[in-house]
C-alpha cells in the first residue's frame, strides 16, 4: 500500500517565506480614539489592547479637534474623507513545468515532456489602513480574493484549469519610497480538470480528482508609480495536489516569472510614517485539537490486478495535543504528541477465485501514535504551521511505510481559546497522505 503527490515539498517554503524578514519595522499607530473601558487580550502585542487591535500604553493622545467632534461641538473641524482601502490586480506569469513524476517527463499520450504552463490572475483586494495594530506589524499588508485561469502544453489531457483563493500580501521591506519587497501567499480550490480516468484518460497520473488544491507562492518587487498605480514583477511558483483525497495523485509543480498591474480605488500614501511598536510580551498555551479526513490509496496485491483496480477510499483521523511558545512577537514554537487513526492500514486487493477481494487489518490495529515539533508563523488570528514528527509506535507493523511525517496548513483562532485547521499531512518523501479539517481548544497564560 503506497499513496503518492509530487511536490507537497513546496508547502514546506509557506512557513519559511513568512518567517523571513521579521525584524521589527518601526511603525507608528493611528491616531484615533478607542472606546474607554473595553479591553482585550491580544495574541499578537501580548499586552492588553482595544478592539481595534492597539496597546493602551501605546495608544498615541487623541487631538484636542477629534475630542470636540466626538462630543458634538459644531466649532471642530470636519475629519478627512476615509480612503477607499479596495484595489484590483492583474498578472501573467508563463511557468516551467517542475519534471516531477511520470506524466510531465513524457509518459503521457504525445510521449513528450510537459515543460511549460501559462497563467492569468485577477485579484480583489483590501490594503489595510493602520487602524489596527497588526496592520503595522506587517508594514500594511493587503489580502483579498483572486481567480485565476491556466494551460499547460500537455495536448489537453490535463485540462483547463480555473481557480478561486484568498490571498495574502506582506511588504516586508521598502529600501526606497517608492519600491517595496513583498511576499505572496495565496491557497484556494483549483477545478476544470481533466482527471485521470481508466478508459477515457490513462495516463493522467498527476491529477486523479476534478478538484485540486491549489498553493501559490511569490517574491516581487513593486514600484509604486503614483498614489493609484502600482507595478509588480519577480517569481512565483504555484503547486496542485488533492492532498491524497482520490489516486492518481503525482501533483504539478509550475515556477516562473510574474508581472502585475495593480489600480487603487482611491489614492494611497507612497509610505506609511515611521514610530515605535509596543513592546511584546512572550506567553505559554497549551493546545488541544481533534481533525479529519479522507484519502485515496491503492492497495498492495499479489495478483495481477492493475494499479486502477485496486483503488480504494478510507477514513482518516488525528488528535493532537501540544505546548507552545509564544516567543517573539511573529512567531510560536510547539512540541507534543498525537494520535492517528487510518482506515488504510494494510489495505489489500487480491483475486480470489476470479473475484476481487479488498481486506484491511481489524479496527485496533489502525492507530499509530507519534511525537512532533513545529513552529506556527503568526498573522493576527491567522497562523501559518509547520510540522514535523515520528511514529513511534505503531499497533500494525507496516514496513513499508515511513515513521517521519510532516503536517503544513492553516490554523485560524476564532477567538482567544478556540480554532479552526485545514492541514495536510505528509510523509518523508514529501507525499501527500491526507488532507485534514478540524478544530480544537487553547488555554493561554504569561
Amino acid at each position: 500500500m503506497r499513496t503518492t503527490s509530487g511536490g507537497c515539498v513546496a508547502a514546506a517554503a509557506l512557513a519559511g517565506m513568512l518567517g523571513a524578514a521579521t525584524a521589527e519595522a518601526q511603525v507608528s499607530l493611528v491616531d484615533r480614539v478607542g472606546v474607554p473601558g473595553l479591553r482585550v487580550t491580544s495574541a499578537i502585542l501580548g499586552q492588553p489592547t482595544d478592539l481595534g487591535g492597539r496597546s493602551e500604553s501605546a495608544r498615541p493622545a487623541p487631538s484636542p479637534w477629534r475630542l470636540a467632534q466626538r462630543v458634538g461641538d459644531p466649532q471642530a473641524p470636519a475629519a478627512a474623507p476615509r480612503v477607499n482601502p479596495w484595489f484590483v490586480r492583474v498578472g501573467y506569469r508563463p511557468g516551467y513545468v517542475l519534471p516531477i513524476g511520470d506524466f510531465t517527463t513524457g509518459a503521457n499520450a504525445s510521449r513528450q515532456p510537459v515543460r511549460w504552463s501559462q497563467s492569468m490572475t485577477v485579484e480583489v483586494g483590501w490594503q489595510a489602513d493602520g487602524t489596527r495594530a497588526w496592520h503595522h506589524a506587517y508594514g500594511l499588508p493587503s489580502y483579498g480574493i483572486g481567480f485565476s485561469g491556466g494551460r499547460f502544453d500537455d495536448g489537453g489531457e490535463l485540462g483547463r484549469p480555473l481557480a478561486v483563493y484568498g490571498f495574502f500580501s506582506w511588504p516586508f521591506a521598502q529600501p526606497r519610497e517608492r519600491l517595496q519587497l513583498t511576499a505572496d501567499v495565496g491557497v484556494g480550490l483549483a477545478w476544470n480538470w481533466r482527471p485521470f480516468d481508466p478508459q477515457a484518460n490513462p495516463y493522467n497520473t498527476a491529477i486523479g480528482s476534478a478538484t485540486t488544491y491549489q498553493l501559490d507562492l511569490g517574491l516581487y518587487l513593486r514600484y509604486l508609480a503614483n498614489p493609484r498605480v502600482s507595478l509588480y514583477a519577480g517569481v512565483d511558483a504555484t503547486h496542485w495536489s488533492n492532498g491524497g483525497a482520490r489516486q492518481p495523485n503525482g501533483g504539478l509543480n509550475a515556477v516562473g516569472p510574474k508581472v502585475g498591474l495593480r489600480l487603487n480605488a482611491s489614492p494611497q500614501p507612497l509610505r506609511s510614517p515611521s514610530g515605535t511598536l509596543p513592546p511584546f510580551t512572550p506567553a505559554w498555551a497549551l493546545v488541544v485539537g481533534l481533525a479529519g479526513g479522507g484519502k485515496g490509496v491503492t492497495g498492495t496485491t499479489t495478483s495481477a490486478l492493475p494499479g486502477p483496480e485496486r483503488l480504494g477510499r478510507f477514513g482518516a483521523a488525528s488528535a493532537t495535543v501540544d505546548m507552545q511558545r509564544h516567543f517573539y512577537r511573529y512567531g510560536r514554537l510547539a512540541a507534543g504528541a498525537d494520535v492517528t487513526y487510518d482506515g488504510s492500514t494494510g489495505s489489500r486487493v487480491d483475486l480470489v477465485d476470479g473475484e476481487r477481494v479488498a481486506t484491511r487489518v481489524g479496527m485496533s490495529q489502525r492507530f499509530a501514535m507519534g511525537l512532533y515539533g513545529g513552529y506556527e508563523h503568526v498573522i493576527h488570528r491567522l497562523g501559518v504551521i509547520a510540522q514535523a514528527g515520528y511514529q513511534v509506535w505503531r499497533a500494525y507493523g507496516h514496513p513499508g511505510r515511513p515513521r517521519f511525517y510532516q503536517r503544513y496548513g492553516l490554523r485560524y483562532y476564532l477567538s482567544e481559546r478556540l480554532w479552526t485547521t485545514m492541514a495536510v499531512r505528509v510523509d518523508r518523501r514529501g507525499r501527500s497522505d491526507f488532507i485534514e479539517f478540524g478544530g480544537g481548544y487553547r488555554l493561554r497564560w504569561e
